[in-house]
């Protein structure tokens, strides 16, 4: 990892019209994203005892249609990688990876998997996803499935089974005159959404009518304030090869499990769950103002205890910020980033 000091510093600029639009919209109505993820697969009778060997939480416990959160890692407990797991079937799981941490998880799925127990395969080229976020974004989907060919009961029928999906739910769903995976993905905090998963195949359909939908399309920097505020962290920024899972808050975000089986790198964290605690973990900061991705944090005594790892400027709260800073500051300590004060704050962002 690169030493605070030598990582240039970037200041968050603000959201522009369009962008502050679309934020707002989050709480209001629904907001839709051309989604980036990786998608893998492990099939094969073995599959789940083959992931579960290889990740914090508990895949065998899952049935078909459920989901969870869950983190890869080295076998001295530093991450690889976060992921979104779904189960399909008996046999076959879904694992979703940022692209940048692809091909460290693809390698090491390789590395430890034996062909004979199951397939690991690579399914870039085979899926196409994107998210659909927001106070009503049961309501979005259901319209954009072509809901308005129904009558007011089945509509609000459709829109009440979609609200209560519990998290980590997903099956099949008809957009039309394809067929699509919609998972509740609990990755924006208390803002209620789904991801769509179709083949490549069906991908123009899909973007065509999300295209055409009555609420806002948003942009990286309206998800990077969303997620900030959610405290959820993003692999290669807010946390790395070097970042032990508690340090990501990755226990509270429940995608560690504590009652498991074995897995690559569980000694580190049980210790830590078990005897001790971690040193540092990702706190909120809210300055007075933009806070720059880099620089170091200080106390009051201008003793460097931690450094800014995502920032951004939300309509909501200002400037904000992720970083990882020392467990002995306290929530609501005053710190100084780069010159400019900032309150601490534990993750997610309290509401307002």
């Amino acid at each position: 990892m690169t030493e605070p000091d030598q990582v240039p510093l970037v200041a968050a600029t603000p959201l522009g019209d369009d962008e502050v639009a679309a934020y707002r919209a989050l709480h209001t109505d629904a907001v839709w994203w051309n989604s980036g993820i990786h998608w893998s697969s492990f099939r094969g009778d073995k599959a789940a005892d083959a992931l579960n060997g290889l990740v914090t939480n508990d895949v065998a416990a899952l049935a078909p249609g459920e989901g969870q959160h869950a983190a890869a890692l080295s076998p001295k407990g530093k991450l690889i990688t976060d992921m979104l797991i779904v189960r399909l079937d008996e046999t076959s799981l879904l694992i979703a990876t940022m692209p940048g941490a692809a091909a460290a998880w693809m390698d090491l799925a390789r590395k430890y998997v034996n062909p004979r127990l199951c397939k690991v395969a690579d399914e870039t080229d085979r899926y196409q996803s994107w998210m659909v976020y927001g106070a009503q974004a049961p309501s979005a989907i259901a319209a954009i499935g072509g809901s308005s060919a129904l009558d007011d009961a089945a509509r609000d029928g459709m829109i009440d089974a979609l609200t209560t999906w519990p998290t980590w739910r997903h099956g099949m769903w008809s957009l039309g005159p394809v067929c699509v995976r919609l998972i509740r993905a609990p990755i924006m905090d208390t803002v209620p959404g789904f991801m769509i998963v179709a083949d490549v195949a069906n991908a123009p359909s899909v973007q065509r009518r999300l295209a055409d939908a009555p609420f806002l399309q948003g942009s990286g920097a309206v998800w990077n304030v969303a997620r900030i505020e959610a405290g959820r962290p993003v692999i290669g920024v807010d946390m790395d090869e070097n970042t032990i899972p508690q340090e990501a808050n990755l226990d509270t975000l429940e995608a560690i499990s504590f009652t498991k089986g074995c897995y690559t790198g569980q000694e580190t964290v049980a210790r830590i769950h078990f005897r001790g605690h971690v040193n540092r973990h990702l706190r909120g900061l809210i300055g007075d103002a933009p806070l720059a991705a880099g620089a170091s944090v200080c106390d009051a005594n201008d003793k460097v205890v931690g450094d800014v790892r995502s920032t951004a400027i939300s309509p909501s709260r200002g400037p904000i910020a992720m970083a990882m800073v020392r467990r002995e500051v306290e929530t609501g300590a005053t710190v100084s980033v780069g010159g400019v004060q900032a309150r601490v704050v534990e993750l997610p962002f309290p509401a307002l």
